[in-house]
């Protein structure tokens, strides 16, 4: 997406690639970075999709947005789950995804209208309980020992 006085530029298709069509992608690893690379290849570098080849080499696809319980070291979760407002790069491509749920319309759609009808945001970073607000006052204090212990998980 390019970003201009008015923004218009953000919504006008490129001009195909001289030579798109003879050409392949290789794309490592198969995260969220990888299938953008990949959403864009199709969308804007107009490249066909059956010329995009995506390399993984882990058990299941997903990169840093997977969990995955290995055998030898026991569940691994990679990464964040939280969608803010301001990743405007990620909802442009989510508009040009289509459901494959609702003929018509796209992912931003559905993530758009699942998020008014149920709304998800955390307002605490420490829970317990199975779940419930810690009360730390937003305040997050390990003591070294703590903090060293939290490591070992890593």
């Amino acid at each position: 997406m390019y970003y201009a006085s008015g923004n218009y530029e953000a919504f006008a298709r490129p001009k195909k690639p001289t030579g798109v069509d003879q050409k392949s992608a290789y794309i490592i690893g198969s995260g969220l970075g990888a299938l953008a690379a990949a959403c864009f290849l199709v969308r804007d570098g107009q490249m066909k999709g059956s010329h995009v080849h995506i390399l993984e080499k882990d058990p299941i696809p997903g990169g840093a947005c997977d969990g995955y319980q290995y055998s030898d070291i026991g569940y691994v979760m990679r990464g964040g789950r939280e969608m803010d407002n301001h990743f405007e790069c990620m909802w442009d491509l989510f508009r040009s995804i289509p459901s494959i749920e609702t003929e018509g319309i796209s992912v931003l759609d559905e993530y758009y209208w699942l998020n008014k009808a149920d709304p998800n945001y955390s307002l605490c970073r420490a829970t317990e309980n199975q779940g419930q607000d810690a009360h730390t006052d937003k305040k997050f204090g390990l003591s070294d020992k703590g903090a060293m212990e939290i490591m070992k998980l890593f």
